[in-house]
């Protein structure tokens, strides 16, 4: 077959959204069939690596996040496109290149399959203090036409399931959990990843993502300092970027917690291989997860998660088998996490589950 994939992010982007399509798009092509991608344009993405093969670019120079800019489309669709045509056109996102991928998929006569990868009107109640809530109807309403215009919609949690009915979406929706590329994170003994991250034998949470409102990593610190003990030479290793990083590293000064958190910025495959290997835990305080791969890498590791009992690691975690789910009351996260590092029996039990758990 042949297939356009249209999304306003895509490798070498480090998100969610860009590591699912391009493992999307490795595994299709593996299997013999063509893929495009149309998105925006990225400032380290290298004419001629072979993972970006097929690209065809629209120029970019807006967004929050140095690695996900997009911009209006002011000069039209690549000169590439031209002439081509495609069996199915799978777009990513509602609104900017998600309608113009519909409007290509008509124009051909092509399937459109939408995988819907967040409930966007979860970014209106962490953004700007929540004031963005009031639009929350019109983006619902939003939504659902342009979900409803499309032939199929995917869902990669039961919660976007339950939301896309909720807002009223008629198309056929499909649950279909989005992929971890366990190819690109692998295993390594435990003993060796410590050694390569001179961690000796402290006890480590590790999470991994946007240092971004949405996901409240600045919540995550202050639980982390809540459940230390005096003298606990226990790290909260924090991986990614993002907006509010300069905010949490703030934070872990005012908090003189120099000794016990460590900001890594950015990680590449090998890196966040040794980080999930040598972890405890991998952790997380956020609310709006849809789909979260880094529980699912961290399990191939033989890593337990913690985090709360929200949308999104309801369908991933079994708390007490593979990790542990607990509330978003003040205080519960950083004791789960505590009574991880904190009794090795414990952790033993979680990392088989997690382990027994991977795809």
């Amino acid at each position: 077959m042949r297939i356009l994939m249209v999304t306003d992010t895509y490798a070498p982007a480090r998100n969610g959204v860009a590591m699912w399509v391009a493992l999307s798009v490795r595994e299709l092509r593996a299997r013999g069939h063509e893929v495009d991608v149309l998105t925006y344009a990225h400032d380290r993405r290298e004419p001629g690596d072979p993972a970006v093969t097929g690209v065809h670019e629209l120029p970019a120079w807006v967004g929050l996040d140095k690695d996900f800019k997009v911009a209006p489309i002011l000069s039209g669709l690549p000169d590439s496109l031209d002439g081509r045509s495609w069996d199915i056109v799978h777009v990513h996102h509602p609104i900017l290149l998600g309608p113009v991928g519909v409007r290509l998929g008509r124009r051909v006569g092509a399937k459109v399959a939408f995988t819907c990868h967040s409930v966007y009107t979860d970014y209106l109640d962490e953004y700007y203090w929540g004031i963005g809530r009031v639009f929350k109807p019109a983006l619902n309403a939003s939504v659902r036409r342009f979900v409803d215009s499309c032939d199929v919609t995917f869902a990669p949690s039961s919660r976007v399931v339950r939301w896309l009915d909720h807002i009223g979406a008629t198309v056929t929706v499909e649950m279909l959990e989005a992929p971890a590329d366990t190819q690109r994170i692998v295993k390594m003994p435990r003993d060796e990843a410590r050694a390569a991250l001179d961690l000796g034998h402290r006890p480590v949470a590790f999470y991994v993502g946007r240092i971004a409102d949405e996901k409240r990593v600045q919540d995550l610190v202050r639980e982390f300092a809540g459940s230390l003990a005096p003298g606990s030479d226990a790290l909260l290793a924090l991986g990614g970027s993002g907006r509010r990083a300069a905010d949490v590293a703030r934070d872990i000064e005012r908090r003189g917690l120099a000794d016990n958190v460590r900001m890594l910025g950015p990680l590449d495959a090998h890196e966040l291989s040794l980080w999930y290997s040598a972890a405890d835990v991998c952790v997380s305080a956020s609310r709006s997860e849809t789909g979260p791969l880094t529980v699912v890498e961290a399990m191939s590791c033989a890593c337990p998660s913690v985090a709360l009992d929200a949308p999104g690691f309801e369908d991933r975690i079994e708390s007490g088998v593979n990790g542990v789910l607990t509330s978003d009351a003040p205080g519960a996260l950083g004791e789960a996490i505590s009574s991880v590092l904190t009794d090795p029996g414990l952790r033993a039990r979680l990392s088989q589950g997690a382990e027994a758990s991977a795809p």
